[in-house]
């Protein structure tokens, strides 16, 4: 589904860039008004896709892990390989493809990795499905310790892990764009800035998850 609606943004893009000329844009909506039209209107484009992305590494963990219980260190291992796919993405779209077969060129590569990728992985679980297993079968003793002991004393409540989580992400993309207008006038303010800023840290992301 990433692919198919990845494949399908040059169209929208035609679409909501029809939409906002014929509302007139800034003209006649003014600033407020036109800022949040095109934040709708690039929600349209790259909401479905995006959200989609985002469910990835839990599939990825749940195909791996199903219903055991899984260690830490395997699910940053997974999240740090994905982070690290996302930095080779960004160095080679915004060094290479980018200017070798252009925007639409490198999407539709994107987009048949990304194909090749979902039919490998539903290749994989149609060749490995599970033996099942009868109602009284034994429970393996992590399996059962992980579920029936209590949570540790002091542990936070999953409220504030949830919080926490959120107020890291947003201030880490907020951080994000100031770096971004701070190095512009060094880097330049073009592609080739944008690119080299999120692999970089993209390579954060990805060391500080296997390093944790």
């Amino acid at each position: 589904m990433i692919a198919v609606t990845a494949a399908l943004s040059p169209l929208l893009l035609m679409g909501v860039r029809a939409a906002y000329l014929a509302m007139a844009g800034g003209l006649a909506l003014g600033l407020a008004g036109s800022t949040a039209l095109r934040l709708v209107l690039g929600g349209v484009v790259l909401l479905v896709p995006t959200f989609l992305m985002g469910g990835t590494l839990p599939s990825a963990a749940a195909a791996l892990w199903g219903g055991r219980h899984a260690h830490r260190w395997q699910v940053a291992l997974c999240y740090g390989a994905n982070a690290a796919g996302g930095v080779g993405g960004v160095g080679l779209a915004t060094f290479w493809l980018l200017e070798a077969v252009g925007n639409r060129g490198t999407l539709w590569i994107g987009c048949w990795l990304n194909l090749m990728a979902a039919l490998a992985a539903l290749w994989l679980a149609e060749k490995e499905q599970p033996v099942p297993q009868p109602a009284d079968a034994p429970v393996a003793p992590e399996e059962a310790f992980s579920a029936a002991a209590p949570s540790p004393a002091g542990q936070p409540p999953p409220a504030w892990i949830y919080a926490a989580a959120w107020v890291t992400g947003f201030s880490f993309f907020l951080m994000e764009l100031v770096w971004y207008r701070m190095l512009s006038p060094i880097l330049g303010g073009t592609t080739f800035t944008f690119g080299v800023i999120l692999a970089v840290v993209l390579i954060g992301i990805a060391l500080g998850s296997l390093i944790a």
